[in-house]
């Protein structure tokens, strides 16, 4: 480890804060800053750290401690970014390169950034947004001046203060100001005839795609608290989608097989307790609707609200939000199948039999088209197959077509313990999706020896082209390509 006192008279963000404080508390703020950094290689001398190489780096804390006339104010983590869990199912996309001068050398590490708040001039609201803003902003980082000079935000430490925290709304407006398009998902009144979506699947759906997510809870002291999520743990032996399939969901009810469900624990930071934590998938819970009370089922009475709202966050031009995408793709794969060319292909035939038994995997992925390209020119199945290049060279040449959802398509035993899928159903993600299925955001979809395009018919009887795609197979999923199947 290295420590080293920061001059903190000449970083533009600290003397903000400083100001700010000043202003908060009525008198001079002065500030001491240290810097902590982690390695794994030992060494004892500054000339020994000149051989330390990059790989060896672990991360960084920066410590500030805060004094006035009347003595310490606070000392919290400033900022810090350490690389997450070495656990080897630890999923973290998205996550940025950070720099940072130790000595007379620069090292590089990935991850979110953390921070703490102060209680006086930020909240736990603004350090859970500094994280996500990071993920959109110009800078790479947002100060919390920046976020309280907002018009929406209005803080100016003397006639509104950061003591009451913020609101859901003015969090979307910083993460906005950021460059962020922001999807809420509110659980404070859930009412019993209109369920909304698990808000597990808000999370998910923002963070698998490298983009990360606020959950706003309320905690039995009944105030509340805010974290920013954005990785997730993937266990290949994960019991719950067998059992809900075979115990829990008796009947026709499913269509299809969330891909969270080899999900255990979400990746998140917590101002109050550090960083790079994980939490169980259900140790949060929203509103509770009970049943078994006389009149209509309504809002448990003995367990207080917890989680109040998600907000998920994904580039500005993105108008479908991910549980859309993957409804949206289920519907177009359900209305595509039953036309697909007969020519003995095995994983086709297979794919058609797990969609009838209502046992299809689906994963939504943002991406663009020269991502897309980059994946399909990674693929190989078993047999060696792979997508021609010209198509891959044209996929390159679309860059109009902006943010697309990928939604996968695999099967049970194929996803969990191979990581490898049959296909995937694109759709546009900067339109709008209607009520009634059109097939406007439809874009295209590959399934075992085909791409598929829409060329005609009407919503209920759509017709497709089928063009050989040269993978017969099945092949890795996004961000899988490297690994052995």
């Amino acid at each position: 480890m290295v420590v080293e006192e920061l001059d903190t008279g000449s970083a533009a963000d600290l003397v903000e804060e400083n100001e700010d404080l000043a202003k908060r508390l009525g008198g001079p703020v002065t500030s001491q800053a240290w810097r902590y950094s982690f390695f794994t290689k030992r060494f004892s001398s500054r000339r020994a750290l000149a051989s330390v190489s990059n790989e060896h780096f672990l991360g960084y804390t920066i410590i500030k401690k805060d004094t006035d006339s009347s003595g310490a104010l606070s000392t919290c983590v400033y900022e810090s970014v350490l690389i997450p869990s070495r656990h080897a199912n630890n999923f973290v996309r998205g996550s940025q390169m950070w720099t940072c001068r130790v000595g007379e050398r620069s090292f590089t590490i990935n991850g979110y950034l953390y921070a703490q708040q102060n209680g006086k001039t930020n909240c736990c609201a603004h350090v859970a947004c500094r994280t996500a803003a990071a993920r959109y902003h110009p800078d790479g980082d947002m100060t919390y001046r920046e976020m309280n000079s907002l018009p929406e935000i209005g803080i100016d430490h003397v006639t509104t203060i950061a003591d009451d925290g913020l609101s859901s709304e003015k969090m979307v407006a910083v993460l906005k100001a950021a460059g962020a398009q922001c999807f809420v998902a509110k659980y404070t009144k859930v009412s019993p005839d209109l369920t909304p979506p698990p808000f597990q699947k808000w999370l998910y759906g923002s963070i698998e795609s490298g983009y990360p997510a606020i959950l706003f809870f309320e905690t039995s002291a009944h105030d509340f608290h805010t974290i920013p999520v954005f990785g997730h743990t993937f266990n290949q032996d994960m019991w719950v989608a067998n059992a809900e399939l075979s115990y829990f969901r008796v009947g026709a009810g499913t269509v299809y097989v969330p891909s969270e469900q080899w999900l255990s624990t979400f990746l998140a930071h917590d101002d109050n307790w550090g960083s790079n934590y994980c939490i169980p998938r259900h140790f949060l819970y929203a509103n509770p609707i009970c049943d078994r009370l006389r009149g209509k089922p309504r809002a448990c009475e003995k367990q207080p609200n917890c989680v109040a709202y998600v907000i998920a966050t994904f580039p500005q031009d993105v108008k479908v939000n991910s549980i859309a995408a993957e409804v949206i793709g289920a519907d177009y794969l359900f209305r595509l199948l039953p036309q697909l060319p007969e020519l003995n292909l095995v994983w086709g035939r297979r794919l058609q039999s797990y969609a009838n038994q209502n046992l299809l995997v689906l994963r939504p992925i943002l991406i663009d088209a020269r991502r897309y390209a980059d994946h399909l020119a990674l693929l190989a199945d078993w047999q060696g197959g792979s997508v021609q290049r010209e198509v891959i060279t044209l996929l390159r040449e679309m860059q109009g077509l902006g943010n697309i959802w990928m939604v996968e398509l695999s099967v049970p035993e194929l996803f969990a313990i191979n990581r490898r899928k049959l296909g995937e159903v694109l759709i546009l993600a900067d339109i709008f999706p209607s009520a009634e299925r059109d097939f406007r955001n439809y874009l295209l979809a590959r399934v075992p020896g085909y791409f598929g395009f829409c060329v005609g018919g009407d919503a209920t009887s759509p017709e497709f082209l089928f063009q050989p795609s040269g993978i017969r197979g099945h092949v890795a999923l996004f961000g899988c390509e490297d690994e052995t199947a």
